[in-house]
């Protein structure tokens, strides 16, 4: 393409003065509001005539009507389908685990090891060998292995509904799009609000943590399997059609095959889902890691580091061997002569005839659990247990001079004055004013969906709640943005920043929700901040990486046309490609503010308050009414903040 041909692509005139366009127009919005909160503060809260007061003990009502029936010698069939159900998820759970036990830990280890070098290569295996032997290190052996036979769970029922799910939606456009406003809404919404309508209807217990697991995981499966059906070339399918081979014949030789690469990393994603919402399932009697990370947050914090950390070590081995088994199986790279395959093949049998051996001498020698009860966590408790001491302690540099101040600072000047902003303003403009806003931003569709669930937040009579969580969401997503803006455009710009990035982001990606939460608990202990900051640090490296990728991607006949018409570096970057990579900038707010809220209502189990701390009493207190409706308050306003982020997207992408 020539020069000339994609200059009329770069802006040829100055931009009319912002207020004069829609941002203008957002300024007097917010002016308004601002005026209406100083003169009639706190003077009209949502009405109690406007709000479904009898919602939470109808709710309570109906639990306590479900536990009575589902527990009576003969329940209907709908009762017995869930008894059913429930009944074999915890056997499912409880199988695995027996069956971990039964290999010992050495069979255990020797099994992930060898499996591995089989299929990831050695640098993996290692990654897996120096897990293992971190689990036990850390004295948590029993619990990683509850862990792990729940993830497994989980993630086989996932793959199980995902990839057929994934296969139809890559052969039918029409499915696709029938179940693409399912999986954006299982994904919008954030985890937590997954918990309360699962123990109602499935009680607590391991089979309702992988219930709550799948909903969380299955919608990877599906997205990622459907790509990767749709990636295999038109005309390798067509030309396997014109040979005489049918549909199965071409989904099983053909499309599976050159998929196969894709089909892994869709269980590698499905894997990493799971264990962060297995983390989560902790308070749903979830069992393993996880409940050692919610119970030791109140009672033993050196407990829910030591937990913290194993599974941040099994995410990090299940990312690092899924993808090299990825890598070293995806048949576009690895070419097999029939000597190769010989020799694979003598290779899996001699792994297998070491895994049988290993295991065989376990059992003689009673290489169980007991033989894990070596640990180094006396040791190293006594070393956390005086670096909680030094963080906490007031006259510390890092505590005065540091994390107290950042902490008091980001409430004092960010969290409160919001909150106090969005609760004091008369509802009838809060509503108005927002969606108003909504309208400005993303359209009149995307306006109406923030009307209708913010309607909605006020109708379950969490509009107060909402609005201080609302708070929360923008400080952290300010936050976020403004670091994934300038990271990301840093390293779309300087070859060795991105490659410093780069190993960062794939760990922070890896980590599981509540693990980000556990450090700032103790750094930085002031209501509402873990999870702002937390939060943050989840959302960042994906609002990184897509301001990188929208960056680079500009085409560099709009760089070479700009730079030809005498523009700088800085007038290139900031004339040619920040404008042109503007779609990618915005799905990564969007990307950005969701994530945000999934880890700020986690926030709740450490006193973050509002709507993630209702979650959390209604799972502790058993006030199942009150936190069914904080889990629709925060799924309302999930879906308002996902599509008001996104809807200028669609616009330009329709236009």
């Amino acid at each position: 393409m020539a020069v000339a041909d994609v200059a009329h692509r770069i802006p040829q005139s100055l931009p009319a003065p912002w207020w004069r366009g829609r941002w203008g127009a957002i300024v007097l919005v917010v002016a308004a509001m601002v005026i209406a909160y100083l003169g009639w503060k706190n003077e009209a809260h949502w009405p109690a005539l406007l709000t479904w007061n009898s919602l939470e003990p109808h709710l309570d009502r109906f639990q306590i009507w479900l536990s009575d029936n589902r527990n009576v010698p003969d329940p209907n069939l709908a009762f017995r389908a869930f008894n059913g159900l429930s009944t074999f998820l915890d056997d499912l759970v409880s199988w695995l685990t027996r069956f971990f036990h039964w290999l010992t830990w050495a069979g255990t280890v020797i099994l992930g090891t060898l499996v591995v070098l089989r299929f990831g290569g050695r640098r993996a295996a290692f990654i897996v060998l120096t897990a293992f032997v971190s689990f036990a290190a850390l004295g948590l052996w029993e619990e990683t292995v509850e862990t792990f036979a729940l993830v497994l769970s989980a993630v086989g029922l996932s793959l199980l509904v995902g990839i057929p799910l994934g296969v139809i939606a890559g052969r039918s456009a029409r499915f696709y799009r029938a179940i693409t406003p399912v999986l954006d809404a299982m994904q919008i919404v954030p985890a937590f609000a997954y918990l309360m309508p699962v123990v109602i209807l499935f009680s607590v217990g391991p089979g309702a943590a992988v219930v709550t697991t799948m909903i969380y995981a299955v919608p990877p499966a599906i997205r990622i399997t459907a790509l990767g059906i749709r990636g295999v070339h038109a005309n390798t399918v067509e030309a396997a059609t014109a040979l005489g081979a049918t549909r199965m014949q071409v989904l099983a030789k053909v499309q599976f095959p050159l998929a196969r690469r894709m089909l892994l990393l869709s269980v590698n994603q499905t894997i990493l889902f799971a264990l962060s919402m297995v983390v989560i399932a902790g308070l749903i009697g979830g069992q393993g890691l996880g409940d050692s990370v919610t119970n030791g947050l109140y009672t033993d914090p050196a407990m829910a580091i030591f937990a913290g950390a194993a599974i941040v070590i099994m995410a990090i081995a299940l990312d690092r061997s899924t993808e090299a088994i990825a890598n070293r199986t995806d048949p576009a790279h690895r070419h097999l002569t029939a000597a190769k395959t010989r020799r694979l093949r003598i290779q899996s049998a001699i792994c297998a005839a070491v895994i049988f051996l290993t295991v065989l001498l376990g059992h003689l020698f009673h290489a169980g659990a007991d033989w894990t009860r070596w640990t180094a966590q006396d040791w190293l408790r006594t070393y956390v247990q005086r670096a909680l001491d030094y963080v906490q302690n007031p006259n510390t540099f890092l505590f005065r001079d540091i994390t107290n101040p950042t902490g008091n600072f980001l409430v004092q000047h960010g969290i409160e004055p919001l909150r106090s902003f969005f609760m004091g303003t008369p509802w009838p403009v809060m509503l108005a004013g927002l969606v108003l806003i909504a309208y400005l931003l993303s359209g009149l569709r995307p306006a109406i969906v923030a009307f209708g669930m913010l309607v909605v937040v006020g109708l379950v009579g969490e509009w107060a709640n909402a609005m201080g969580t609302f708070a929360q969401v923008l400080v952290a997503t300010v936050l976020t943005v403004i670091i994934g803006f300038v990271f990301g455009v840093w390293a779309a710009e300087n070859r060795h920043v991105a490659r410093v990035l780069r190993p960062v982001n794939d760990v922070l990606q890896t980590l599981p929700q509540l693990v980000y939460i556990i450090p700032f608990i103790y750094l930085m202990p002031v209501s509402g901040v873990p999870g702002v900051v937390a939060s943050v640090l989840y959302a960042a490296p994906v609002m990184i990486r897509l301001v990188q990728r929208g960056v680079e991607d500009v085409p560099p006949e709009a760089v070479e046309a700009a730079t030809s018409f005498g523009a700088t570096r800085l007038q290139v970057l900031l004339k040619v490609k920040i404008p042109l990579a503007r779609d990618a900038i915005m799905l990564g707010v969007n990307q950005a503010t969701i994530m945000v809220l999934a880890v700020v209502v986690i926030g709740g189990l450490v006193g973050s308050g509002d709507l993630g701390y209702d979650v959390v009493t209604g799972l502790q207190r058993s006030a199942f009414g009150l936190g069914v409706v904080a889990s629709v308050a925060i799924l309302a306003l999930g879906i308002t903040l996902d599509r008001v982020t996104q809807g200028r997207v669609r616009t330009r992408k329709q236009a």
